[in-house]
């Protein structure tokens, strides 16, 4: 019998375990979002785009309405800043290779893809999923006029 319980704690541990970090990830990513940062992989689709090779870059970034500011943690050294045309999802993660983000996280994983148009070319970036719908509205979103008067 005592077995039986044995059991049953190591599989409600190992559940707590597995569940407890992907609440916290979704709670700080929707923290971050408040402060407009937001964890974030990114790289060119086929060639260098304003400094950014086709190799996955991961970290954080913050958000403002048509731009993104990139603090990479893995891959690309120095902040890169990101004028965004325009932001689409990106048709699916086989055709783009986002299986290979370093996006990291228990719950973001890959998280969910997009499609970046910039003045130098595209590039594809993932957010955690949780977010990223908020992340590419505000990204698609024109800059308001004293925002870009301030630039």
């Amino acid at each position: 019998m005592s077995f039986v319980f044995s059991l049953l704690g190591d599989f409600l541990v190992g559940w707590l375990w597995w569940l407890i970090p992907e609440e916290v990830d979704r709670r700080n990513d929707r923290k971050r979002l408040l402060a407009r940062e937001v964890r974030c992989s990114i790289r060119a689709l086929d060639r260098r785009v304003l400094n950014i090779g086709t190799d996955w870059s991961g970290g954080v970034a913050t958000v403002e309405p048509g731009l993104l500011r990139f603090s990479p943690s893995i891959g690309i050294v120095g902040d890169r800043v990101v004028p965004v045309q325009s932001i689409r999802s990106a048709p699916s993660p086989n055709a783009l290779s986002i299986s290979g983000a370093p996006l990291g996280g228990a719950s973001g994983g890959i998280g969910t893809g997009f499609i970046i148009t910039t003045t130098g070319g595209e590039l594809t970036a993932t957010f955690p999923t949780v977010v990223a719908t908020e992340v590419a509205d505000l990204l698609s979103s024109a800059p308001r006029a004293a925002d870009a008067a301030e630039n």
